[in-house]
Parts: C-alpha cells; sequence; structure tokens
C-alpha cells in the first residue's frame, strides 16, 4: 500500500507553483476587441417592449449597424458557425437606470415557445429567453444576470466563482421589464436601477455578454462566443462595454427598508395549537456603490422553499442548499472556502437545529468590494434559545483579493460562542488561492485550516486540501486530495466524514485522507444528426485512515452520450470497497455489517427531450451491498401542459417522482421508498401556487406543502403557506396510507420593500 502523505506534500508545493505560473497568462480572451457602446440619455424611457423610443429606432442589422449589435455565435449544438435565428441588441444608460434593447427573430413561428410555467427564476435548460449577464468589477469571479421569456417570465442572479456553475437564482432585486410577442420576432426592453447592482464608481467600462436561449429550434447563442464546454455565464468570456462617461454615485446612501408582519398557527399533535403573531425588519444600507450592509432583526422564514428529501444509505449526514434571503449577497464569499465536505462555516447552522427553527434575534452582514480587487465580508448574528440549547453569538468574517486575471486569494475566521458560557466556544480560521485562468481551461483550489475547540485535547485541530482540474473541448482532468484531522472541530460548518456513529450512536472521532482523480475524453462526431458528442470518462474517489489504509474506495469507468435534441444518457460500471471498523447497520431490519467488503455494480441514467411538453429523467442501479443485493431506481416526469385559456400562456406545470431502493442481505431484506408530486401553477408572471407531496418511507414521514405567492410590487410579496407532516408508520399490517398527523401549520406573510 503506497502511502499517500509525502506525495501529497510533493503535489501541493507542485500545484503552487504550477498555479502561479498558469495564472501569469494574459488577460481575458475578449481583450482588444472593439467594445459595445453604452449611450446616455436624459430621459427615462417608456418600458413597453415595443423599441418604439428614440434612442431604439433604426435598422435592425448586425453590429455594422451604428449602435445596434448582433451577429451572434452558436453555442449549441455547434460553436463554431454564426447562430441561425437572429438576435440584437443596444444598450443605454441614464443616471439611474441601465437600458437593454433586445430584438429576438421568432424562427418557425408556428411551433410554440418552450416554456416550463411563468414562475419566476426559471431553468435557461427548459425555457426560451434571452439573458443579459454583467461582469460590472471584471475580476472573472462575481457578476449579474438577468433575464426574460417572451411572455416577460423573468430570472435573475448572481454569478459566483467565475461562472463555471452557473447563476445562483436566489438572489433577488428591483428590476423591470416588458415584452412583445410578434409574429416574427419577439422583443423586450429591460430596466435595472443602478442602486440593485455592485460596481466601482468611476468606472466607465463593464464586461457584458447576451445569451438567446432558443430551445423550440435546438439552437443557444451567445454575443461573445463561449466554447459549448463552458457554462453561458462564464465571466472570463464577456465583451467590453463602455459608457460616455464614468458612472457616478447619485446619492450618499442608498438605504432600503424592508418590514414585515406575519401570523402563524403551528399545532404539534397532540398538542394544543398555538397561534404567533411576529414583526420584524430587515434593512439594507449600500454603503458605497460597492459595499452593502445588510441588518436583520427578528427575522421570519416561513416563506422559505420546502427541501426536497433525499434518502440516505451512508454514515454520514447530508447537505441542503441556503434558502434564506438575509444569508444570500454575497453568500460566495463566506460559503465557498473549503471544500463540499470541508466547510468552515455553513448558513444553515445558524437558526436551524435538530429540534427545529431558533429564533434569530438579530443579525447584520457587511459585505462588498473595496476598490477594483478586494472583497470583504463581516457577519454577526445572535439566535435565542430553545428547549435545552442556549443563546449562541456568531461571528464570520472573510476577506479575499484578486490576483492576476481571475485568480483570488482569501482568509476566513468563524466563531461561535454560547452566551453565558464562556469557555464553550469554537474558532475556525482559513486561508485559501483559488486558481482560474484567463482561458478558463485551467481551474483549481489549495487551503488550510485550523480550529480551536477547548473541549478537544491538543487543538491539533488541521485541515488542508488541494484540488486542480484542466479542461477544454474533448479533456477534463481533475485531481484532488483532503486531509482532515480528528481534532478538527467547525461547528458553524460542515465536516460529516470525521463523526463516526456505531450502532449505539455513539460518536467516534477519526482522521482521514482523500485523494480524488478523474479523467473525461469528449468526441464531437462531425455532421452527425443525433449525437452530439460522446464521452469516456474514468473516476476514484478513495478514503484513507492515519495509517494510510484504505477505508472506502468508489471506481466508476462510464460512458455519456449527449443527443442533438438534448436527450442524454449515462452508464458506468462501478466497483466499491468499504473497510468498516465500526458496526453499520443501515436499517433495522438488516444484520450490522463490520469488516471489509468488495462489491461491483452497473448503472444508467437516461433524460429524454426536455423541450417537449413532457418529459422523463430516469436513473436505475443493481449490484452488490455489503454481503447482499441493491437494486435501485428512481424516475421523474414533467408535465407542461399546453396553453390554453384566453391568455393561451403556459400556466401548469406537473411533475411527480420516485425512489424506490431494494436491499438483500443474509436473509434479510429492506425496502426503502422517497415519493413526490409537485404542481405549479402560474397565475400571471407575478403570482403562482405551488403544491409538494413527498413520502419518505427511510424518516417515515409525509408531508404536504402548498405555497402561494403573490408580488404585488418589485421585491414586495404576499405569502401564505400551507404546510403538514405525518408520522407514516411501518411494519407488519401498515401500509402507506396509515398515517399519524405529527405537526400542521398556516403561515401569512406580508413584505413591503421600500426604497428609503
Amino acid at each position: 500500500m503506497c502511502k499517500p502523505a509525502k506525495g501529497v506534500v510533493i503535489v501541493f508545493f507542485c500545484l503552487i507553483n504550477f498555479f502561479y505560473l498558469s495564472a501569469q497568462q494574459p488577460g481575458s480572451l475578449i481583450s482588444g476587441t472593439a467594445a459595445v457602446h453604452i449611450t446616455k440619455v436624459k430621459d427615462n424611457i417608456t418600458l413597453d417592449g415595443e423599441l418604439t423610443d428614440s434612442i431604439w429606432t433604426g435598422l435592425l442589422q448586425t453590429s455594422t449597424s451604428h449602435h445596434w449589435y448582433g451577429n451572434f455565435m452558436q453555442y449549441y449544438p455547434y460553436d463554431t458557425t454564426q447562430a441561425i435565428t437572429k438576435t440584437a441588441f443596444k444598450m443605454a444608460y441614464s443616471d439611474k437606470f441601465l437600458y437593454i434593447g433586445l430584438y429576438c427573430a421568432n424562427r418557425n413561428a408556428k411551433i410554440p415557445f418552450v416554456l416550463n410555467g411563468l414562475k419566476r427564476d426559471f431553468s435557461v435548460t427548459n425555457t426560451d429567453a434571452v439573458v443579459l449577464t454583467l461582469s460590472t468589477f471584471q475580476d472573472g469571479q462575481n457578476g449579474f444576470s438577468f433575464g426574460v421569456s417572451p411572455y416577460n417570465t423573468q430570472r435573475e442572479g448572481a454569478v459566483e466563482n467565475g461562472g463555471g456553475f452557473g447563476v445562483s437564482t436566489s438572489w433577488d432585486q428591483v428590476w423591470y421589464s416588458k415584452t412583445r410577442v410578434y409574429d416574427s420576432c419577439w422583443t423586450a426592453e429591460l430596466k435595472i436601477p443602478f442602486n440593485s447592482i455592485r460596481f466601482i464608481t468611476g468606472q466607465n467600462q463593464w464586461g457584458i455578454n447576451v445569451s438567446r436561449i432558443d430551445l423550440k429550434n435546438n439552437e443557444i447563442s451567445n454575443f461573445t462566443r463561449i466554447p459549448r464546454n463552458f457554462n453561458i455565464s462564464t465571466l472570463v468570456f464577456t465583451h467590453p462595454a463602455k459608457f460616455e462617461a464614468p458612472l457616478r454615485s447619485t446619492s450618499k446612501w442608498n438605504t432600503v427598508l424592508i418590514p414585515y408582519v406575519a401570523g402563524n398557527m403551528f399545532q404539534q399533535h397532540p398538542k394544543a395549537a398555538t397561534y404567533n403573531p411576529k414583526l420584524g425588519l430587515d434593512a439594507k444600507l449600500g454603503l458605497t456603490r460597492s459595499l452593502n450592509l445588510d441588518v436583520t432583526f427578528n427575522p421570519d422564514f416561513a416563506q422559505v422553499d420546502v427541501d426536497v428529501q433525499q434518502i440516505n444509505l451512508t454514515r454520514f449526514s447530508l447537505f441542503f442548499p441556503e434558502r434564506r434571503q438575509f444569508f444570500l449577497e454575497n453568500s460566495d464569499l463566506f460559503s465557498t472556502f473549503g471544500f463540499r465536505q470541508i466547510r468552515p462555516f455553513f448558513s444553515r447552522r445558524i437558526g436551524l437545529s435538530e429540534r427545529g427553527a431558533v429564533p434569530i434575534i438579530a443579525g447584520a452582514r457587511l459585505s462588498g468590494k473595496i476598490g477594483s480587487d478586494v472583497r470583504v465580508g463581516l457577519m454577526n448574528v445572535t439566535t435565542g434559545a430553545i428547549q435545552n440549547q442556549k443563546p449562541i453569538n456568531y461571528v464570520v468574517a472573510a476577506v479575499q483579493k484578486k490576483i492576476f486575471t481571475a485568480s483570488t486569494i482569501g482568509a476566513i475566521a468563524v466563531r461561535d460562542q454560547i452566551i453565558d458560557s464562556a469557555g464553550d466556544y469554537n474558532t475556525v480560521l482559513g486561508a485559501e488561492y483559488n486558481l482560474l485562468s484567463a482561458n478558463n481551461k485551467w481551474g483549481g483550489k489549495a487551503f488550510i485550516q485550523k480550529s480551536q475547540y477547548p473541549q478537544l485535547a491538543l487543538n491539533r485541530g488541521f485541515a488542508h486540501a488541494t484540488w486542480f482540474r484542466y479542461r477544454d473541448l474533448n479533456w477534463f482532468l481533475m485531481w484532488n486530495h483532503e486531509y482532515v484531522s480528528k481534532f478538527y472541530k467547525a461547528r458553524t460548518g460542515f465536516v460529516p466524514r470525521i463523526a463516526n456513529f456505531d450502532t449505539a450512536g455513539k460518536i467516534q472521532l477519526f482522521d482521514y485522507w482523500r485523494l480524488e482523480p478523474e479523467v473525461k475524453r469528449t468526441w464531437y462526431p462531425k455532421n452527425a444528426k443525433r449525437i452530439n458528442n460522446i464521452s469516456l470518462m474514468a473516476y476514484n474517489s478513495s478514503y484513507y485512515d492515519s495509517l494510510y489504509r484504505v477505508n472506502e474506495s468508489e471506481s466508476e469507468l462510464g460512458l455519456d452520450v449527449a443527443f442533438q435534441n438534448s436527450a442524454l444518457w449515462h452508464i458506468s460500471i462501478d466497483h466499491s470497497f468499504q473497510r468498516l471498523f465500526l458496526h453499520f447497520k443501515p436499517f433495522l431490519e438488516l444484520p450490522a455489517f463490520y469488516g471489509s467488503y468488495n462489491w461491483w455494480g452497473l448503472h444508467t441514467e437516461f433524460s429524454s427531450n426536455n423541450r417537449k411538453a413532457f418529459y422523463v429523467v430516469s436513473e436505475c442501479s443493481t449490484g452488490g451491498y455489503f454481503t447482499g443485493q441493491k437494486t435501485e431506481w428512481s424516475i421523474e416526469g414533467v408535465y407542461r401542459l399546453p396553453a390554453f385559456g384566453k391568455s393561451k400562456l403556459p400556466k401548469w406545470v406537473i411533475s411527480a417522482s420516485g425512489n424506490r431502493i431494494v436491499i438483500h442481505a443474509n436473509t434479510a431484506s429492506n425496502l426503502v421508498q422517497l415519493y413526490g408530486f409537485k404542481v405549479e401553477h402560474s397565475f400571471s408572471t407575478l403570482c403562482y401556487l405551488t403544491g409538494f407531496l413527498q413520502y419518505n418511507s427511510q424518516a417515515q414521514r409525509t408531508n404536504i406543502n402548498v405555497r402561494f405567492q403573490w408580488r404585488y410590487r418589485p421585491m414586495s410579496d404576499i405569502f401564505i403557506v400551507l404546510s403538514q407532516n405525518w408520522n407514516t408508520l411501518s411494519g407488519p399490517g401498515t401500509e402507506f396510507w396509515n398515517w399519524n398527523m405529527q405537526t400542521r401549520s398556516v403561515s401569512l406573510k406580508w413584505v413591503y420593500w421600500f426604497n428609503a
């Protein structure tokens, strides 16, 4: 058995040197190209979607026209040809607003647009739309995205970490849009307040890109060419856009007050119902155009979407994403330190616990940019007491500096302190380097973290890791190493693998190393009518103990096929190895496992053409599982009801999903089931009703969540949320419908966004 420690140290320093050299590449691919001209206007533009204002009038020609820009390049299905569907845009600005006019040709007008309902924050993978990407800091790291569908469904989001993983649509802001649909085209006008986005005062150039998603004609295109192996939101591919004069701040302070009034009825069976009125306030204070202070008093998160339940067959905790508004702006500055399984800070530790919601008394977040290269973040939140849990104060500080073209160095400090318990605290300090090359082919990270926790001896709580990847049109290469000491403690973070539970529920702490390589080769057949690309991949993830013995290893050899009509197929052969040094009992019906186990499996996935009104995503795997066999399948069907009624708009989306796992081990067997049913109805682009039913046999729980939202003015909402949970009995003589009511709640909330 090779020892990874020495090799990892060598690789660590080689990578640091390599990262440094790689980042010296010249600037963005679009440097030196002619900038898009953004025209200054004195009067506000009438927002009606018709492009009839004097600033827009003129022939909609290509970029040879004075200020209309076209000549879009295909992104999908190919990325080396001019777009077939014509798109053109023009930009303007006043002292308070940024404007963009968009012309979108409607090729094959008799074919209906591909739309996934009318709900805000749609996915561009299943909706015809046009999207504006703004790189206001031109740092290759952070930006903003604004998009509209032909029927004026809005989508805005924050672009984080260079945009390689897409857009975070949890970020919401005030902006305006109007669209018009004609026989031969559809047009749009976007009006974005400068107060809604962050930038450096005195700038006269941003990076921009415009993307046209024309799914009904199976084409995606961009104003600036983006290779199809990268995300359309990737910021290093933005095009320079110049304002006629440097941007100035029109007011010293940009203040937003967001009061709310809420009422909640909650009943935990068999207790009587309780009624809880609440009043609270969120405030946003723009200290500068790029630095923002968020303050919250007595916040309420009753309108937050319900978590999608998961089945857990591992020995460790599952990760659920953050959805609460207070934690979202500049959230990447705090949350992306470390790795997915080594997070020094995880915001869902604040205000949420295994016992339920924990009241947040007050909180403040300072975040944004100082100058053009430095991002800072400071958070202080205090939670109240609940049952046996005392009040806790949380403090997080982070700083990040851009170096080279789009790389960064950063540091973070996290501390939680049990109030009135001086010796009960936890501190984590971390530093890291993030690489992103100018052409986006090279990416990487190297970090080290140290924790201090008085209840763990010696304070040897270290964690470190390196990760890098290379990606071009044909190759994807990835390497990752991780190390976490058993003395590393991050109570406000997410580090699930050092805590191991035995069958009695007692926690045992263990160090671990992880090595994770991957290689993938992709081919693009020329002139193929059915297949867009084919990939072969090999992957391994192995965990080692402190003596460098393999504890767990997962290997995969897979084939991926992407079809021209957007369908996808995957098949892989998998090998698993587990060395259990504590007894592991995933279910009461199964025996406890201990020792070393090897098994093989076969896994396949298929998703049909998601441009159709009905499409399916399915997954199936079969093979060994410790001493027995496991068969798992899941299927999700989505049906977009055709447009009907006077408005002729697609307002209904219905989806159903099912997961079923059958495990046989020795003479015992177990069945795990997870089912979901979701109905979404859009009364308009501003009013929605969502119903969600989930059944989880592993948790022995069924829940229904019904959520009504009416956005009666920008960023101002009325929410009504009904939720009910049942304990679902299991065992001989019980069936799916044999339920006992556990909890029930009804919440009403009114929110008003007020620009002071």
